[in-house]
C-alpha cells in the first residue's frame, strides 16, 4: 500500500461531494448534520454491499475482446502477453 490512501482507493465519496448533492436538491449545508452524513454513509454502504460482483463485472467488461472473441496467444492481436487491438478512446 502506498503512503497515500487516496492513491490506493478505488471509490471514495467525500463530504464535499455529499454537500454538492445536497445543494443540487436545495438542502442547505447547515441541514447536513453529522447524523445526516452518517445516514448517507450507511445508505451508500448498503448500496455497495454487492461490490465484489460489481468489480468482477467491471473487470470482465474492461478486458473483454473488442472483437467479441476469447483472446488466445494464437490470436493475431495477441503480442507480448496482451491484446494489441487498437481501441478507440
Amino acid at each position: 500500500m502506498s503512503d497515500s490512501y487516496e492513491e490506493d482507493a478505488i471509490f471514495m465519496l467525500t463530504k464535499d461531494q455529499v454537500l454538492a448533492c445536497a445543494n443540487e436538491l436545495g438542502i442547505s449545508k447547515e441541514q447536513v448534520t453529522d447524523d445526516v452524513t452518517e445516514f448517507v454513509r450507511m445508505r451508500v454502504g448498503l448500496g455497495l454491499r454487492h461490490w465484489p460482483e460489481v468489480v468482477k463485472s467491471g473487470l470482465e467488461e474492461a478486458i473483454e475482446c473488442p472483437l467479441g472473441l476469447v483472446c488466445y496467444p494464437s490470436c493475431f492481436w495477441w503480442q507480448d502477453g496482451k491484446c494489441t487491438f487498437p481501441r478507440e478512446g
